[in-house]
């Protein structure tokens, strides 16, 4: 077994290649037959773009808000853009400097296969350690709600999948949501392929006197030499009021039959001025699986008569195998 942790904000150059892509369908209605064909096509990826159409193929078969609906519309534009920046971006090799030192080959040998439905998930909050903290349970990019302890959140403030928020809430998100101009491949993948969004909604002046424990559990797993690797695609966002205040800690777990897994997860967070955020890591996962994570944080300060957004980004790259 051998590990290989990698911290950095990539920026990850186009490779042009001959070979011709296979077109995608977007769920717009929107061919991506035209985009292939427009002048990024000569620099799209065929594993990139096999991977966004098994992503596009898992949402198909997920519990979803319809089209029409006003939920789906934030993600809806967060998929079209990653969709987008997928057609020009190659999978990265050691060739490019941020993965010199991390090899993800064997993640582009694996047959991926993303996670589309909710897996079954049989343990019980009563099965889970520290339930007298807020906790919100996330189980292969589904929020798992019975297995989630929200009792105590506050007044006015909303914990939850942004498919159940009020139009309120989703209104107040969906203008941040997916605004971040910085990421990568892997931040495009979760675009494309999370089924939902957690959502943390903290109104002017509220303060959280305890944390919101994220416990991300991978159930879908593969034998290690079978050459499979479910993938999920965890996605959270959290938006600060002016002058609040709450502690986020996320903790990523497998399974102890340590079976081969992908995930790739986004905590996105938008604090406005005056706010405060608290933010802590683990991560307990299989030997056998990879672990792709980005945190982004944007913080928005007022000074007459300009409105400044101070961002800072980590991605946070692990791969196990």
């Amino acid at each position: 077994m051998a590990a290989s942790v990698f911290t950095h904000a990539l920026s990850v150059p186009s490779i042009p290649i001959k070979a011709k892509p296979k077109p995608i369908r977007t769920a717009t209605g929107v061919s991506a037959q035209a985009l292939i064909t427009s002048p990024q096509a000569s620099f799209s990826d065929p594993f990139v773009l096999q991977l966004a159409e098994s992503l596009e193929d898992s949402l198909s078969s997920s519990p979803s808000p319809s089209e029409a609906s006003p939920l789906a519309l934030p993600l809806q534009r967060i998929r079209d853009n990653a969709a987008q920046k997928l057609l020009s971006t190659p999978w990265p090799s050691r060739k490019d400097e941020p993965f010199r030192f991390t090899d993800i080959s064997f993640i582009k040998q694996s047959q991926i296969l993303p996670v589309s439905c909710p897996p079954q998930f049989s343990t019980s909050l009563d099965d889970l350690n520290d339930t007298q903290s807020l906790t919100v349970t996330i189980v292969d990019g589904f929020i798992e709600n019975s297995a989630s302890n929200l009792k105590e959140v506050p007044d006015g403030v909303y914990v939850g999948s942004l498919s159940s928020a009020s139009d309120y809430i989703v209104k107040k998100v969906s203008e941040l949501m997916g605004e971040f101009q910085w990421g990568d491949l892997f931040w495009s993948i979760n675009g494309m392929g999370a089924p939902d969004c957690t959502v943390v909604y903290v109104p002017v002046g509220c303060k959280l006197e305890n944390p919101i424990h994220f416990r991300y559990f991978s159930i879908e797993g593969d034998d290690v030499g079978s050459n499979k690797l479910p993938l999920s695609n965890p996605r959270v966002f959290v938006l600060v009021e002016k002058e609040g205040a709450i502690g986020i800690i996320e903790e990523f777990v497998g399974k102890e039959t340590n079976p081969s897994h992908w995930t790739n997860s986004i905590l996105e967070v938008v604090i406005r001025e005056g706010g405060k955020v608290n933010h802590s890591y683990l991560q307990t996962q299989s030997l056998n699986a990879a672990h792709t994570k980005w945190t982004s944080v944007q913080q928005v300060i007022s000074i007459f008569p300009f409105i400044l957004f101070l961002i800072s980004y980590v991605e946070d790259f692990v791969v196990l195998s």
